[in-house]
């Protein structure tokens, strides 16, 4: 392969300017070698130069695209540029066959021109990606690309840094504990009479009402949530209904326990035994109450279509209360109690407070107007359970009737309370139905499940002469209420 300057000494030879060989020759190739490299290095910088100073400074992003009806002008030349330039002012008229421009790239152009905002890429990603200023409450601007002339921001999405309020109705059940009989036919030992489940808890309705902020440009929100059931049940049995005489199960754990109908002091079985009527009452009440900050899963409930899923952290404070009273009454006197000294009655109630921190998380899968909320709650909570015993008639309290007993004499009213700790976890499905900008109606599914609390039913002692065994609140039960819930939402 031949080299430059084989090529140069080819040329020279040929116009006959120096010999094929010798001293003159190399000198000559020298000469004309530098002058060559001279020349076109020269060149080359001054072409250089020129391309540098035609960069005029100015916005590198100047629109390519077109707009029907606009007028675009071409860059004025610049003096150093070496070649010609157009500056008279150039029209581009669209083809009448060329696609229309789009709302979206309209949107585009106007904003490399300064007269708008680009769309964002997360925007048409994610349409829950704030944008705006939160400290004036504009977090979204006025539209929203890609998702048509009549939707905007402010229809679509959660508003930021704005109140919103719930109220609904609770329908709800819970399990029962083990079943303590009561009552039985002493010509039928085998027969169902009555026993704890016989007044146990039915389906009872409630209430529940929510009151929050949405705060960092809609994508938290504070909330306190406060909701509350109560249940009264009642069960009788009489001696018409049975084929013998109606006995207490208790016979036994009375012992000596003894009650003064303002006659004389009679062991309480000779009420409860052979009697005309057995009576039980049975009330449950559950009160809630939370503070929760949670990340806002709602807020694409309020999108103008597709389909969006989140999810979000919560965290937050529980009180719980949960109250239950038992009452087991008999009487030798009449079919219905009036407070005759000859009716007794054996009340047990129990109280469990509970207050803890929780955390949990809720998601959202929502299509259009429609929505899907999945959501759980678990927390460990210091619960305070107290209890009161007692034994009595219009006359008074029963006591304890053995000179042999140290309680010998004293009162059954007895009242204690213990600490200990407690698991609540609660599991939440529900299905949204925006009904139009603001307001949401909801319905769903929840349950709530609590270790270690007090159950009424488990403070019935083996021996009612051991007040110690009295005292000692039996904190072990679980408890599940469960049920259905509906409201509606409002976001102002």
């Amino acid at each position: 392969m031949w080299n430059g300057c084989q090529y140069l000494r080819i040329c020279l030879a040929a116009f006959g300017t120096i010999e094929s060989d010798g001293p003159r020759q190399k000198v000559v190739e020298h000469f004309v070698m530098k002058t060559f490299l001279l020349f076109s290095g020269a060149l080359a910088g001054l072409l250089s130069a020129s391309a540098l100073f035609a960069q005029s400074p100015g916005n590198p992003y100047q629109p390519s695209a077109y707009r029907p009806g606009a007028t675009y002008f071409a860059e004025p030349s610049a003096p150093a540029k070496l070649w010609s330039q157009p500056t008279q002012n150039v029209s581009y008229k669209p083809d009448a066959n060329l696609e229309p421009v789009q709302p979206g790239d309209k949107a585009y152009m106007d904003a490399l021109e300064g007269k708008g905002s680009a769309p964002s890429v997360m925007d048409s990603m994610n349409h829950s990606a704030p944008s705006g200023d939160c400290l004036t409450g504009d977090c979204y601007g006025n539209s929203y690309p890609g998702m048509g002339a009549d939707c905007n921001y402010s229809q679509c999405l959660m508003p930021c840094s704005r109140w919103f309020a719930y109220g609904g109705a609770l329908i709800m059940n819970r399990d029962l504990e083990k079943e303590q009989w009561l009552s039985y036919d002493d010509a039928n030992i085998g027969a169902r009479v009555m026993g704890t489940h016989n007044a146990g808890m039915n389906w009872t309705g409630g209430y529940e009402v929510r009151l929050g902020r949405y705060v960092g440009c809609g994508n938290w929100a504070v909330e306190g949530v406060f909701w509350s059931l109560n249940n009264h049940t009642q069960y009788q049995v009489t001696n018409n209904d049975i084929s013998g005489n109606l006995n207490s199960v208790l016979e036994d754990q009375f012992h000596s326990l003894s009650y003064n109908n303002g006659t004389a002091l009679q062991n309480v079985t000779s009420y409860f035994n052979n009697a005309l009527v057995h009576r039980l009452r049975r009330t449950s009440t559950f009160y809630n109450l939370e503070l929760n900050l949670f990340q806002n899963t709602n807020m694409l409930a309020y999108n103008c279509g597709g389909t969006n899923v989140s999810f979000g952290m919560l965290g937050g404070i529980r009180y719980f209360r949960f109250a239950e009273a038992l009452s087991y009454s008999a009487s030798t006197a009449g079919y219905t109690f009036t407070g005759n000294p000859d009716e007794i009655n054996y009340n047990v109630n129990v109280t469990n407070n509970l207050i803890g921190p929780q955390i949990g998380f809720l998601g959202n899968l929502n299509h259009g107007r429609w929505g899907v909320r999945i959501g759980s709650k678990m927390g460990i909570f210091g619960n305070v359970a107290t209890q009161n015993s007692a034994m009595f008639g219009s006359q008074g309290y029963a006591i304890v009737n053995d000179v042999n007993s140290p309680n010998n004499g004293k009162e059954l009213n007895l009242s204690s309370s213990r600490g200990r700790v407690s698991l609540l976890g609660e599991l939440d499905l529900g299905l949204n139905y925006r009904v139009f900008n603001g307001f949401t109606l909801t319905g769903g599914y929840r349950a709530v499940a609590i270790s270690g609390v007090a159950l009424s039913a488990d403070q019935i002692p083996q021996n009612f002469e051991d007040y110690g065994i009295i005292n000692y609140v039996q904190a072990s039960g679980d408890l599940i209420l469960h049920g259905a819930y509906f409201g509606g939402q409002y976001v102002w």
